[in-house]
C-alpha cells in the first residue's frame, strides 16, 4: 500500500518495487500535478469574464497566494532556524521543494503568476502600433513570444528537455574536449563534479539560446496545430 501512495501523494522517498526489485523516485506525482492542470480547466471560467471582473479576480487569488506563502514560508523560516555557515533567510525561503511539489512551491509559483496576469494582457494590446505599418511596440512583441510559447506548451517541455541535454553536451566538448559519458551512468540524476560546473553567465547563455531556438519551432508547431483543431495535436 504504501508503494501505490507514493505515486499518488509520496513523501520523497524511493519506491521499490517488490523484493529486492528495482527502486524508483516518484517526481512527478498524481495529486499535486493533477491538481495544478484541473485548477488550470476551473481558471478558464475566469479567463473568459469581462476583463475588469478577470482582472479583479486574478488579483484577489494572486495576491491572496502570494501573501499565504509569505506567512507560512516566513514562519517556516523563523521557526527552523539555519546553522552559522547556512545561507540567508531570503533564499531558504525561495528554496521549495519541486519534486514532489509542496504547497508552499505552488503557492510561490503560482501566485504572482495569477496576479501578474492582468499586466501581461494589457502589455499585448497596449503593444499593438496605431496601425498595420506600425507594427508591435516592445511590449507587444515579448507579450506575442510569450503568447506562442503558450499556445504549444507540451510541445515546448517534451523538445526542451533534449534540446538542454544536447547544448550540455556541445558546452562540455568545446570547453573540456569531452562530453563526460561517466557522468551519466546514474541517469537521470547527473552529478556534475562542482569543479566542472559552469557559472551564471554560461548558464544564462545557454538558457537564451535554447529559448532562441525554441521559438521557431514552437511558432512552426503552433501554426500546425491550428490546422489541425480537433485532433491529437490538440493535446501536445
Amino acid at each position: 500500500m504504501r508503494q501505490v501512495w507514493e505515486f499518488i501523494y509520496p513523501a520523497g522517498a524511493e519506491v521499490r518495487l517488490g523484493h529486492g526489485g528495482p527502486a524508483v523516485t516518484v517526481l512527478y506525482a498524481i495529486v499535486p500535478w493533477i491538481g495544478v492542470m484541473a485548477a488550470g480547466y476551473a481558471f478558464g471560467t475566469i479567463v473568459i469574464r469581462e476583463p475588469a471582473a478577470r482582472d479583479r479576480l486574478c488579483l484577489r487569488i494572486g495576491l491572496s497566494a502570494t501573501a499565504l506563502f509569505l506567512v507560512l514560508g516566513g514562519l517556516a523560516v523563523f521557526l527552523h532556524p539555519a546553522s552559522a555557515d547556512g545561507p540567508p533567510a531570503l533564499i531558504r525561503l525561495l528554496n521549495q521543494r519541486k519534486y514532489p511539489a509542496s504547497q508552499l512551491f505552488l503557492l510561490m509559483t503560482l501566485g504572482p503568476t495569477i496576479a501578474l496576469l492582468p499586466l501581461a494582457e494589457r502589455a499585448h494590446s497596449t503593444g499593438l502600433g496605431a496601425g498595420a505599418s506600425a507594427g508591435l511596440r516592445p511590449a507587444g512583441r515579448v507579450a506575442a513570444v510569450l503568447t506562442t510559447f503558450g499556445r504549444v506548451p507540451m510541445f515546448y517541455y517534451l523538445l526542451h528537455i533534449a534540446l538542454i541535454h544536447a547544448t550540455a553536451l556541445a558546452v562540455w566538448l568545446f570547453r573540456d574536449g569531452s562530453t563526460h559519458a561517466d557522468w551519466f551512468a546514474t541517469a537521470p540524476y547527473v552529478s556534475v563534479p562542482p569543479a566542472q560546473r559552469g557559472g551564471l553567465p554560461l548558464l544564462y547563455l545557454v538558457f537564451f539560446i535554447d529559448v532562441a531556438v525554441m521559438y521557431p519551432l514552437c511558432r512552426w508547431y503552433a501554426r500546425l496545430k491550428a490546422t489541425h483543431p480537433q485532433g491529437w495535436m490538440q493535446y501536445i
